[in-house]
């Protein structure tokens, strides 16, 4: 026979082990005394942690070991049967639900400490009556001394679980009134419990659907409503949409973001200075704030095609490949050229991952078939995304090539054209694209950025630390719009993070120390910045 089938047993039932335990319990001839067995299914029923005494049960009990030593008397001690046999009910230490955990089955006591063998005693045992016991605490523990006192003389029962029970309760060990009101505070608690989960059960069932949760956009640390800047004085100018569009002009991303925040905040319902904001943000390194401001402009106007592949692009950076996918989709449909190459039976959203990558990039290379002589550099930046979501690097750098042939003074595919390369290992090449997208917007804080990573690459640390440092300097430029400059940090966490590494990389401890308290003006000393 194998281990298994010996201690293993379908659901709901007892495994072999358990019934051969049963039989010998059954079978074998009781070595117990009266008062041992007695307190032994007293000690199971209330094994729980945390245990209680339960005096109103002990003493219900009472009158019937009274008529079994009473038998036992008269019948042979061979022919008695273990009080042990009987299976009790686990003890819940709460109600029984589903967002509870069951608590753990009571242990029995070990078979050694019951095999003592019983003998007969000349000392009668007297009981405490169940109406003297509810007069007071200090009358239990009266009586309880006074048994003590009773039998101390007698060797076999002052050394037994009983005795060893009632002294508790004679040194005051034991107190039945707190023990009934603990019971009691419990009931209550556990009534508290079943309320709470009556009220609440809605919100546990959308808590307990963990794989809904880590696939939200919540998880992934996009926010529902965008957090605006506070203390941004560009408020109180009515042009700050105009304000901002030169800002970007002349370079100064930072700067424009926070003319844009204060355009939406203006007119919340203005999808041009959402949009705006979005992909301003996504310049600045803020890919978070950047979907939640495209996704803003996307609900008030869905017809800015633009909005959607610069939110599938921040998407992926984010590591969000289905929002990437579901995204791209949604610019086929938006779009009034590649509209009709969507199936109106199909539901993107009830797709897995590999199964929605293979549907969009089917819809796409349609897309490019509907006009093979015909480059659509949208059609092109899509496709370059995509193919960077699964990795097929080569690809992406043929697409983003064939657009910039139509799109040449695109610095947002330059700068996706170097970062595939530079996913690809040619970073050579890589910092030439993104020196491009540099000399077409000088303010270009992503692009500068991905230089100083690709430098790092490169091992030339000192280069991309001074890379990470200009795009710090553009950034805080804007605190300049603030009346107190010293409350306002607008720069990258993650600039920052990744200059402390290059600090480290290059020995220099006490530089990255100037990088923890982002003292700004000493770094640039230090490398010769001209901030």
């Amino acid at each position: 026979m194998s281990l298994n089938k010996l201690v293993g047993g379908d659901c709901g039932g007892n495994n072999s082990l358990v019934q051969l335990t049963n039989i010998v319990s059954r079978d074998a001839p009781s070595t117990l005394s009266q008062a041992d067995r007695f307190i032994s299914e007293f000690m199971v029923q209330n094994s729980q942690v945390p245990q209680t005494f339960n005096m109103n049960a002990l003493l219900n009990n009472m009158p019937e070991v009274e008529n079994t030593m009473a038998k036992s008397a008269q019948t042979p001690t061979s022919s008695r049967t273990s009080l042990s046999s009987q299976t009790y009910a686990p003890w819940l230490a709460g109600p029984s639900s589903s967002f509870m955990p069951a608590p753990m089955m009571p242990f029995h006591m070990p078979y050694q400490s019951m095999m003592k063998p019983m003998t007969h005693s000349n000392v009668q045992i007297q009981y405490v009556s169940e109406s003297e016991l509810q007069q007071s605490s200090d009358n239990v523990q009266t009586k309880a001394q006074e048994y003590v006192n009773s039998i101390k003389e007698d060797d076999e029962l002052a050394y037994n679980q009983f005795m060893s029970f009632m002294k508790k309760i004679s040194a005051g060990e034991m107190n039945l009134g707190e023990t009934l009101e603990a019971e009691q505070k419990q009931a209550s608690k556990d009534k508290i419990v079943e309320e709470m989960a009556e009220k609440y059960k809605d919100e546990w069932a959308k808590l307990s659907d963990v794989n809904d949760y880590w696939n939200s956009e919540v998880a992934n640390g996009i926010a529902k409503e965008y957090s605006f800047t506070e203390g941004n004085v560009m408020l109180e100018n009515k042009s700050a949409l105009e304000i901002g569009k030169e800002r970007l002009k002349m370079g100064d991303v930072p700067g424009a973001v926070l003319c844009f925040e204060a355009a939406a905040q203006q007119q919340p319902d203005l999808a041009e200075a959402w949009f705006l904001l979005g992909t301003t943000q996504a310049e600045n390194e803020q890919d978070p704030l950047a979907i939640t401001a495209l996704k803003k402009s996307l609900e008030l106007d869905p017809r800015q095609l633009e909005g959607y592949i610069t939110l599938a692009a921040a998407y992926t950076n984010e590591n969000m490949p289905k929002f990437a996918y579901i995204t791209l989709t949604d610019w086929l449909k938006a779009s009034p050229k590649y509209s009709d190459l969507i199936p109106q039976d199909i539901n993107p959203q009830n797709m897995n991952l590999k199964e929605l990558e293979a549907y969009v990039t089917s819809l796409y290379l349609k897309a490019v078939q509907l006009n093979p002589s015909q480059v659509d550099p949208d059609v092109q930046n899509a496709l370059g995304v995509i193919f960077n979501i699964n990795q097929q690097y080569d690809k992406a750098v043929d697409c983003f090539k064939a657009a910039l042939m139509v799109a040449p003074d695109n610095a947002k595919l330059w700068n996706r054209l170097g970062a595939t390369l530079a996913n690809s290992d040619r970073s050579e090449e890589a910092v030439d694209a993104y020196h491009e997208a540099l000399n077409l917007e000088p303010g270009f804080i992503r692009a500068r950025y991905n230089v100083g990573i690709t430098c790092m690459n490169l091992k030339a640390y000192k280069q991309a630390a001074e890379h990470f440092l200009v795009a710090l300097n553009q950034q805080i430029k804007a605190k300049g719009m603030f009346p107190h400059e010293s409350l306002v940090d607008n720069s990258s966490s993650t600039i920052w993070t990744t200059l402390r590494m290059v600090c480290s990389y290059m020995g220099e401890h006490d530089v990255a120390k100037l990088v923890d308290d982002r003292n700004l003006s000493e770094l640039n000393k230090f490398f010769e910045i001209e901030s």
